[in-house]
């Protein structure tokens, strides 16, 4: 018999949604990293979190995102990730790839 978790529960997708938190998170922050990723095709929504100090990217479907070129891109406007999370690992400092 089968428990509450069973194998049905593993070929669940895995998530590609990115975590990153960062030092200082404010509305006028929220607003400039909004903004930059609302340009970006590849990301479908943008949340940031000003309590937690966190910012999460859910990717389009079948899109898997480049930890170095979004770290870069957080890089650009001011707000280098203290961590990031994601499927590719969890990275405290730039990306190699």
């Amino acid at each position: 018999m089968l428990g509450p978790f069973s194998s049905a529960r593993a070929t669940e997708p895995k998530s590609q949604n990115i975590i990153m938190t960062v030092g200082e998170m404010c509305g006028g922050c929220v607003k400039k990293i909004t903004k930059r990723f609302d340009t970006v095709g590849e990301v479908a929504k943008v949340d940031c979190s000003i309590e937690k100090k966190s910012v999460t990217l859910v990717p389009r479907d079948k899109v898997r995102l480049s930890p170095k070129g979004i770290w870069e891109i957080m890089e650009g406007i001011g707000k280098t990730p203290k961590k990031m999370i994601m499927p590719d690992g969890t990275f405290t400092s730039k990306p190699k790839f």
